[in-house]
């Protein structure tokens, strides 16, 4: 078991500080996330030589079960230019869809909830695109509901 700890030190390469890394056991598992969502941003590190992107960063606000909102990255990894475009084309500011995937909570100076290569899909038809809207504008209000 003592393998799967991370354990060490990381260097700052700009100013040289080194700190030790604080002991954490990794531990995968199949636990995923479902949400419906709604896209603010989407941020592509595109290389023009065919080359495929580094990663695709998706902002969103995500409703949970009750409706709640709150604050979702989705965080894709194409394989090839050909993936990138197609993520890229299907996954566009203020588009409200499904997403699941397997998700992580990273501790920093503010909560982020991501999810990892992601399935992305269209809004199902039991639910009103309107209605949808419509609790994303009511229930954000105030951003009181955002975890963050």
């Amino acid at each position: 078991m003592k393998d799967k700890i991370v354990t060490g030190t990381i260097e700052n390469m700009e100013t040289g500080e080194v700190h030790d890394i604080i002991p954490f056991y990794l531990f995968s598992n199949g636990c995923e996330l479902n949400a419906i969502i709604k896209i603010l941003s989407v941020r592509s590190s595109f290389n023009p030589d065919g080359e495929p992107a580094r990663q695709i960063d998706v902002n969103c606000l995500a409703l949970d079960c009750q409706g709640n909102v709150f604050k979702l990255d989705l965080y894709f990894l194409p394989k090839c230019l050909a993936d990138e475009q197609k993520i890229i084309s299907e996954i566009t500011e203020d588009k409200i869809m499904v997403v699941s995937g397997r998700y992580t909570i990273l501790s920093k100076e503010e909560t982020i909830i991501t999810l990892y290569d992601p399935e992305y899909y269209p809004l199902p038809s039991e639910y009103s695109l309107e209605e949808v809207e419509e609790v994303f504008r009511v229930n954000n209000m105030d951003n009181k509901n955002r975890l963050i």
